[in-house]
């Protein structure tokens, strides 16, 4: 397998544009769909610009072949069918368990370690044989995985962290046998986003950071990026906003995040962990404040409504760093049927790279990637 690189919202977004009325006039409102960019850059910034584009991923040649067992009961468990990049993971993994023969099933975890708790549950009770967390790592929920494991469920990672102690999980999903390191997947969604920003800025980006709170990964993403600008030997971590589940699932988030972009002028860049913050009205907001211009706004996940977004040129967003998530999905079902089948998992290496609207943008849909990567699951499968 060949490695393919180098290394409320509605009242949020009306009591901001209140503030900005104040310190604003009406010829600084509105906005680009991208920042104004210099005419020329640097080598040093179109080396890391071209690394964005070309990202991180396997091709799936040779995959090893692996039967899945027929009838079990699967269930997915979403960190929150109100979340775009929690609800089309979970939806491609019922597509795929059910072409390896499966029953499948779905449970909300409400963006909550409550909720989560409760859908594993609903899980167990429910008679699950497998078990794929969306989103979440075990320590947001161990309780609830250790009783799932002692009642005997497959628990396979779908995006998170087994960083239970002891581990909570039968395996997590593998991506590349050389990650980045030292944060490894979600330090690769960093690595992209400083790569995007500093090749955007001529290699001096002033940059605000969303820092997602309740999961681990969310400091890895953070952690990755600065240290990708050091490693660059440019730009700048002005501010880091954290941002936890519950301020996004009520929308106060959007507040918080513009009122930081506002008191910091020189600010050209924002780092956003999930799409999700931006298709929920961050984007938005963001127009209204009459920042778009003057923002290099980047996402991550590469979710079908914020490729929408930067397909019709909506102002506050830029690009997004498109993973394949619809392959990872199927990847953690291919992880199950071999630890079921007492096999070691396979990297699954789904393809991730920097999205915006000049650059590996699809004509429609989410980022899926340039690699059939279903026909390589199935014929693996013997379907």
């Amino acid at each position: 397998m060949k490695i393919t690189r180098k290394l409320a919202i509605a009242a949020g977004i009306a009591a901001l544009a209140l503030t900005v009325s104040a310190c604003t006039t009406g010829d600084d409102v509105g906005g680009t769909t991208e920042p104004t960019e210099p005419a020329e850059i640097s080598a040093e910034a179109q080396t890391a610009l071209d690394e964005a584009y070309e990202g991180f991923g396997l091709t799936l040649d040779n995959l090893e072949s692996t039967e899945p067992e027929a009838g079990l009961n699967f269930y997915v468990m979403s960190c929150g069918e109100s979340n775009a990049t929690c609800a089309a993971p979970a939806a491609a993994m019922m597509e795929a368990a059910e072409a390896a023969g499966w029953n499948a099933n779905l449970v909300d975890g409400k963006l909550s370690p409550e909720g989560f708790a409760t859908a594993i549950r609903q899980a167990v009770a429910g008679g699950a044989d497998v078990l794929v967390p969306v989103g979440i790592s075990c320590s947001a929920a161990s309780a609830a995985f250790a009783e799932a494991q002692a009642a005997g469920v497959t628990i396979v990672g779908g995006g998170g962290q087994d960083d239970c102690d002891p581990a909570g999980w039968d395996a997590e999903r593998l991506w590349l046998p050389d990650p980045p390191l030292p944060t490894g997947t979600f330090g690769a969604f960093g690595i992209l986003q400083a790569d995007y920003v500093f090749g955007k800025t001529n290699g001096d980006p002033k940059a605000v950071v969303i820092n997602m709170t309740s999961n681990p990964w969310g400091q890895l993403i953070t952690d990755a990026f600065a240290g990708q600008l050091e490693t660059l030997g440019g730009g700048e971590v002005l501010e880091v906003v954290d941002v936890s589940d519950p301020e996004n699932a009520d929308g106060s988030y959007i507040q918080k995040v513009t009122s930081t972009l506002l008191a910091n002028p020189d600010a050209n860049a924002l780092i956003v962990p999930t799409d999700a913050y931006l298709v929920s009205g961050l984007a938005a907001a963001i127009d209204q404040a009459g920042l778009a211009d003057k923002l290099t706004v980047i996402g991550n996940f590469g979710s079908e409504a914020a490729i929408d977004m930067i397909r019709a040129g909506q102002p506050g967003i830029t690009a997004t760093v498109g993973s394949a998530q619809i392959w990872e999905a199927w990847g953690s079902i291919d992880t199950a049927i071999r630890v079921r089948n007492g096999q070691e998992p396979v990297y699954i290496g789904q393809q991730t790279m920097v999205v915006d609207k000049d650059h590996n943008l699809p004509d429609s849909g989410p980022f899926d990637g340039t690699v059939d990567w279903q026909s390589r699951f199935l014929t693996a499968w013997g379907k």
